[in-house]
């Protein structure tokens, strides 16, 4: 079995495509992390970013009910790391977001794992 060197972190999902929710759970679980949510929707989303035990996010841009950048604004005046999930270039993203982090889709389960060990400063695997 793999080393879980994110045993105890927890990590906020939110993305409305159920198949790409199950991969991002499998990579998260095989790190050790605990999964916030996930979210699919805007308002459960904000909910659970004003969570008091979050200690990072994976946000995808276009989600039910709008997109994530009210989530990362909450995360962002939190102090909390996230990344985005897109399709989408990086001109596409609202401009005080285009220095976060970001997975162009279709993105590798290595490449969310070496994102998230990032955002948790966790030393790559």
């Amino acid at each position: 079995m793999a080393r879980r060197i994110a045993e105890g972190c927890r990590v906020l999902v939110v993305e409305d495509e159920m198949f790409i929710v199950l991969a991002i759970e499998d990579a998260l679980f095989d790190l050790g992390v605990e999964v916030i949510g996930p979210a699919a929707r805007l308002d459960a989303a904000v909910r659970l970013a004003r969570e008091p035990y979050i200690d990072a996010a994976i946000l995808d841009v276009n989600i039910r009910g709008g997109t994530s950048y009210p989530i990362a604004d909450i995360l962002a005046e939190r102090g909390i790391p996230f990344l985005f999930c897109s399709g989408y270039s990086e001109w596409a993203l609202e401009e005080r977001h285009r220095d976060r982090p970001r997975l162009t889709k279709p993105y590798s389960a290595k490449e969310l794992e070496t994102g998230v060990l990032d955002l948790l400063g966790a030393p790559p695997r």
